[in-house]
């Protein structure tokens, strides 16, 4: 889509202090980027945190499937861009300032709650981990297969090699990096196939309620957008 095309998706407006920006339980067709100000994000009338210029929130309500979950309204005289979800492919292609830009954002909310969760909620409780051993030619995940599992390498040989449609187009090689993310945000068919290069230890979340999963424990939230960021740097190098 063309960057003239993206203008029409996007709308700017003033909010006065004390305004609703968007309210708990609206859909989750838009996200919303602040340009001046700062806004108060509230859920079941308490306040859990104050976001401002540059911010950006209301993405995870649609990757998650759900209505809006938190109640965003002006502390002071704000201008607020709400761009629709539709857009964020686009995005990701055609503005890699405003991609860097939410993800700065995004993680910094995540790192702001973090500690507190993990203070209250052991991640062990809310997830089933497990450890697979995978040994060299092993395929991990099959491309266009359905697959819920959020997978994390431990230690590897020679690395996981990343093949679509039998061509390979990447190798996953760094301990701790998560892959597999993407099929379960998104709730779609796995993208690639991931097969072991020699042998390779593997943590598989077994996630059933990612929602809840990224909500207890903002860390893991906070780590595959890490790895997504990198991913996003490595394919913009490859473009240009």
């Amino acid at each position: 889509m063309s960057p003239a095309k993206l203008e029409h998706q996007v709308t700017i407006k003033e909010y006065q202090p004390h305004e609703i920006v968007v309210n708990e339980g609206a859909a989750n067709d838009r996200f919303f980027v602040i340009l001046q100000g700062n806004v108060e994000i509230l859920q079941n009338n308490k306040t859990i945190r104050v976001l401002t210029e540059g911010d950006v929130f209301g993405i995870e309500n649609h990757y998650l499937g759900r209505l809006y979950t938190t109640t965003a309204i002006a502390i002071s005289r704000c201008r607020v861009a709400a761009y629709h979800i539709q857009m964020m492919r686009e995005i990701l292609y055609d503005r890699p300032q405003l991609t860097e830009q939410i993800l700065k954002s995004v993680m910094r909310q995540l790192e702001q709650t973090t500690q507190v969760a993990e203070e209250h909620i052991p991640f062990e409780k809310v997830v089933d981990i497990n450890e697979v051993i995978y040994q060299d030619g092993e395929v991990i995940i099959e491309e266009g297969a359905d697959g819920k599992e959020i997978y994390r390498l431990i230690e590897t040989n020679d690395g996981l090699q990343v093949s679509i449609q039998g061509n390979e187009v990447a190798k996953i090689t760094q301990a701790g990096e998560y892959f597999g993310e993407m099929s379960a945000l998104l709730n779609e068919k796995r993208s690639a196939t991931i097969t072991s290069l020699g042998r390779s230890v593997v943590q598989v979340f077994n996630v059933e309620d990612l929602g809840n999963i990224l909500e207890l424990y903002p860390k893991l939230a906070v780590s595959i957008i890490d790895t997504l960021a990198k991913r996003l740097y490595d394919a913009n190098k490859r473009l240009t």
